[in-house]
């Protein structure tokens, strides 16, 4: 959506899309923002509105995604500090299943990511000879 997109949205509308993203509910949006239920429902139709609405949240999660990214060596190296904590071996057995347990998820992802890629790659093979 470009800035001239957004601007034909109303001020009304402009005001409730951060209400859309931070409550827990449309109801309690709708109460944030002082609108009705029926109008965000009708402005949830418009594909202005809901094409903003969906960036801001794509928006939103891209930050999530990238914090966790971030933060994700300094997750490990306190896993591992646990995983070394002689003194408590539940602990330490917590921390070596999570350490095992993401690394198993890690490779089951990749070996999906190949799977798709060659059955992608099969697609792309069967149209360009049809």
């Amino acid at each position: 959506m470009t800035k001239s997109d957004i601007s034909r949205l109303t001020s009304n509308q402009l005001k409730t899309l951060p209400w859309c993203l931070d409550s827990k509910s449309y109801d309690e949006a709708c109460k944030q923002s002082n609108i009705s239920r029926e109008t965000l429902y009708r402005w949830l139709k418009e594909p202005l509105f809901k094409s903003e609405l969906d960036r801001l949240r794509n928006e939103v999660f891209s930050n999530a995604i990238n914090r966790l990214k971030a933060n994700t060596t300094k997750a490990v190296d306190v896993l591992s500090k646990l995983m070394d904590r002689d003194d408590c071996p539940a602990v330490q057995r917590a921390a070596c299943n999570a350490i095992l347990n993401h690394t198993a998820k890690y490779r089951e992802l990749e070996e999906f990511e190949k799977r798709l890629q060659a059955i992608e790659e099969q697609v792309a093979r069967n149209k360009s000879t049809l």
